[in-house]
């Protein structure tokens, strides 16, 4: 048996993805959207407590829009549809000043 720790960042995001695949098997597709966005969000808050990963500013901001925005989800689908598109177009351009884009 493992032992129990009251603050285990890594294996908290783990059980959030695992119980969120399950849960989405039985809800609305647009939940799995939110469910992904909020996953990207503990994951950025993860890694500031696990030595050896960096979060910088960009990824910070990226956390604050996704917390800020994510709820639009459930009253407001379009501007959802579009913050979410615009999020993923700002990741894909920093992607490239990253040169992750590069073959």
């Amino acid at each position: 048996m493992s032992e129990a720790r009251h603050d285990d960042p890594l294996f908290d995001f783990i059980l959030y993805l695992i119980a969120s695949a399950r849960t989405s098997l039985d809800e609305r597709a647009i939940y799995g959207s939110f469910r992904l966005i909020e996953g990207a969000s503990r994951l950025i808050e993860a890694a500031e407590e696990i030595p050896g990963l960096k979060v910088d500013d960009f990824l910070r901001d990226t956390r604050n829009s996704i917390d800020q925005n994510k709820a639009r989800m459930m009253l407001e689908k379009d501007a959802y549809r579009k913050w979410l598109t615009d999020l993923a177009a700002g990741l894909a351009s920093e992607s490239v000043k990253r040169g992750m884009g590069e073959n």
